[in-house]
């Protein structure tokens, strides 16, 4: 399955040699599926060639026992900071936004989705129920897991027709949820691992409430060291591949602008993914690894944790410029 063009998926291999595959049909342990994972190469299994994708695009796809996202971005790509970006005029703003989401040719530089998945055997579906492409809402698809061990995993490609079978393998990237970690007051690190909603914000000067699940799915999946964060609004406009392969380059850009940005610039759609640590009860990122804003990469923060359970996950914003604190609750989904 592509989380991308949702026949494939991109997941996959390390360095280490595949194991024997001359099994048919086996059974893969689900558990070590858990965590998250870099696609490292890409391989047709017909003629042998390789694509070593790593090279030029970071590609992550998280996994809980029953939830994923997947997150990606082309190498090369720039964008101003705020200060900078607020004295753009609109047509220059507009011309930024797009640089960095669509090349030359109107396909996506950056991606963004998430969903559900089951595996039975070695066969593992899912289904999109957010995504960067709003027609792949509900979608889904299958891939046959070849692999997957302590370092490395990689899944193939159920292909239609004459397609020829392509291997995806991947490295991990965290620590299988092995990394020891100790309570900190109120708060137990290891009950923030896994997929969170967010539900609402509530404005702290004001007490002004957003009850964000009413209008935006936004999904927080947390690893014992690395996060991705996903949102889309709700209503944004339907364009299936076939009607897109109907229009001009031109309109075809604008139908995929209007998929992440609203007619005042507004974002519609975000992603985003990176590192963390939990040092007396704040979640300290660090640093930004992936975002669809290429200014955010690499940059770093502090949110304070006021409440972490099982069920319930709250921190605080850091104070805007005019001191303004939101805070942000979620609740658990996986």
């Amino acid at each position: 399955m592509t989380r991308h063009t949702i026949t494939l998926l991109l997941l996959a291999v390390t360095a280490c040699a595949p194991p024997d595959q001359s099994t048919q049909s086996v059974r893969i342990d689900k558990t070590k599926l858990h965590g998250v994972w870099q696609i490292m190469t890409i391989e047709n299994l017909e003629t042998g060639e390789v694509d070593s994708i790593a090279n030029y695009r970071t590609i992550w796809t998280h996994y809980t026992d029953s939830h994923w996202t997947y997150v990606w971005m082309g190498a090369g790509r720039e964008g101003s900071t705020p200060a900078e970006f607020a004295q753009l005029s609109p047509d220059a703003q507009h011309a930024e936004n797009q640089a960095k989401m669509l090349d030359d040719a109107g396909e996506w530089r950056f991606w963004g989705s998430g969903g559900e998945w089951w595996l039975d055997g070695d066969v593992m579906g899912y289904t999109n129920v957010v995504s960067i492409e709003p027609y792949q809402v509900q979608m889904g698809g299958l891939e046959k897991v070849a692999y997957v061990n302590d370092t490395a995993y990689a899944y193939h490609t159920v292909p239609e027709g004459d397609e020829a079978v392509l291997e995806f393998t991947h490295r991990r990237l965290d620590t299988m949820g092995e990394l020891a970690v100790a309570p900190q007051g109120d708060i137990d690190p290891a009950d923030l691992r896994g997929n969170w909603q967010i539900t609402s914000t509530r404005n702290l000067a004001t007490g002004e409430v957003d009850e964000v699940w009413q209008h935006r799915t936004a999904w927080f999946h947390v690893t014992d060291t690395h996060w991705t964060y996903v949102w889309m609004k709700k209503g944004r406009p339907v364009v299936t591949p076939g009607e897109l392969a109907s229009l001009t380059l031109e309109d075809k850009v604008a139908a995929r602008h209007a998929q992440i940005w609203d007619d005042a610039g507004q974002s519609v759609f975000w992603a985003s993914g990176g590192t963390y640590s939990i040092v007396d009860s704040m979640f300290v990122v660090g640093p930004r690894v992936l975002s669809i804003e290429p200014f955010w990469i690499g940059v770093e923060g502090e949110e304070p944790i006021t409440r972490l359970d099982r069920d319930a996950y709250v921190y605080l914003s850091p104070p805007r410029a005019d001191g303004t604190v939101i805070e942000t609750t979620h609740r658990r989904i996986d």
